[in-house]
């Protein structure tokens, strides 16, 4: 395999040559599919029995040696964490347009610190590396914690800069490896040395659990759930008196705001990043989404209620996600049992990457994938079309339970921050690369831009 070319980019080359489903062997004996191509890669998200989650000692090493969280848990476990998490991050606004007027006052603090940046300097430039990501966690952190981080807290910077370094620590290979678990708890710094760092979950986890502690301290008895930490300590109580196997314990509640602290800030931020970036790239199609945006906003903000009224908007967003996929190889999964893939037999215990990235890219899938071109995403009145291929929050059983609040969260900042600001690249100097940080997950390069407020742009 090439050093220079990351996982995803690797399996994708390899799948020219012997295919869409290409298998061989991490160690002796873990059997490792790499699932390519926009048909093959539906084909296995949808097939139930490769639903389930690797559980390698290095994976266990971020969960407290434990299958714990939501993230690679399956079974019954899975199926009863992962609902309960659905519903009641629901009742409390996740993905509902209950929570706009908390994703406007974090967007309003976000153009602000914009503003201020650049009106600081003669040329309006601003460091975008970062920027959004304590106004994306801050949205998650109101439902499940029920507070929010001033933007200059060094504290949670740090905690997302821990975050931020494990995603980009390492792969989906190296994550996977078969290292024996004795090995693990006997050398913590062992995944570190293999490329994928658990130990910066330490401090995140500390955190964590004093919130968790905080509001043991603070409820009242038959008051109302203030966020999801209260109505999960609810339920804990409840099943403690009643099921000694319950599945509901403070290192699970712990391990589950964990996946969602990683999956929902950096896959948000960075997408809103890559947006601005692109919207750099390619000035006429910003000044097409603007004007659209003027048009229908007036002299507003953006908002959901606007969102079905703004449909090159909308596919300017979808372009985005199909061109920068943030989660390239996806979650690895697990065969359950032997099942088929393409004609192919895959043996129990299988663990796949499937490369989102490919359906994305896959050239007989999309005319001309390499462009970047919204037109794709709307049909010849200007109505939005969807494209089956199109699956950057994966498919089936295990889709993206984030999915609503992302869309909306990058829907909501992207928009209102064109409508804002018009970006360009830094005076005398080049555009910013479009090249991304490829690791776990991608991220854009850090960049700086030029912001004029749009009273300046007139």
């Amino acid at each position: 395999m090439s050093k220079k070319d990351p996982f995803f980019k690797t399996m994708q080359k390899l799948a020219k040559t012997y295919g869409p489903v290409t298998g061989f062997y991490l160690g002796p004996t873990q059997p490792f599919i790499s699932v390519v191509g926009a048909q093959a890669v539906r084909e296995a998200l949808q097939n139930n029995d490769l639903s389930g989650r690797p559980s390698g000692a290095i994976l266990l090493s971020r969960t407290f040696g434990e299958r714990l969280g939501l993230t690679f848990v399956e079974g019954d476990v899975w199926q009863e964490q992962r609902r309960f998490t659905l519903r009641h991050l629901r009742d409390l606004g996740f993905g509902k347009t209950s929570i706009e007027d908390q994703m406007m006052g974090e967007i309003t603090d976000l153009i602000s610190e914009i503003n201020a940046t650049a009106k600081s300097n003669r040329d309006h430039v601003v460091d975008f590396k970062s920027i959004f990501s304590v106004s994306v966690i801050n949205i998650l952190w109101a439902i499940v914690g029920g507070k929010r981080f001033q933007r200059d807290d060094p504290k949670f910077k740090k905690l997302l800069d821990n975050i931020d370094q494990f995603l980009q620590s390492g792969d989906v290979l190296q994550a996977n490896l078969p290292v024996p678990a004795i090995l693990v708890r006997l050398f913590p710094s062992l995944p570190g040395r293999l490329g994928i760092n658990t130990q910066l979950f330490v401090p995140i986890q500390k955190f964590i659990e004093e919130t968790i502690d905080e509001h043991i301290s603070t409820r009242l008895k038959g008051d109302a759930a203030r966020d999801y930490i209260d109505v999960y300590l609810d339920e804990m109580e409840r099943q403690l008196k009643t099921n000694e196997s319950t599945t509901f314990s403070k290192k699970q509640l712990i391990s589950s705001i964990q996946d969602l602290f990683g999956a929902g800030f950096h896959t948000s931020s960075s997408s809103i990043g890559f947006a601005v970036l692109y919207m750099i790239h390619y000035p006429t199609i910003q000044q097409k989404m603007r004007d659209e945006l003027d048009d229908i906003c007036g002299d507003s903000l953006p908002s959901l209620a606007h969102r079905l009224q703004l449909p090159y908007t909308e596919a300017v967003l979808m372009e985005v996600m199909r061109i920068a996929t943030i989660a390239p190889a996806g979650v690895p999964h697990c065969a359950m049992k032997e099942t088929q893939l393409q004609g192919f037999t895959i043996p129990k215990g299988s663990i796949l990457a499937i490369n989102l990235d490919s359906a994305s890219n896959d050239a007989t899938a999309w005319k001309d994938p390499e462009n970047f071109r919204p037109e794709r995403h709307l049909d010849k009145n200007g109505k939005v079309i969807k494209n089956e291929n199109l699956i950057p929050f994966g498919l089936g059983r295990r889709v993206c339970l984030g999915e609503p609040l992302a869309r909306n969260t990058m829907f909501l900042f992207v928009a209102s921050l064109v409508k804002t600001f018009a970006f360009k690249s830094v005076p005398k100097e080049p555009l910013p690369t479009l090249e991304p940080n490829a690791a776990i997950l991608l991220s854009p390069k850090p960049f700086f831009a030029t912001a004029i407020p749009r009273v300046y742009s007139l």
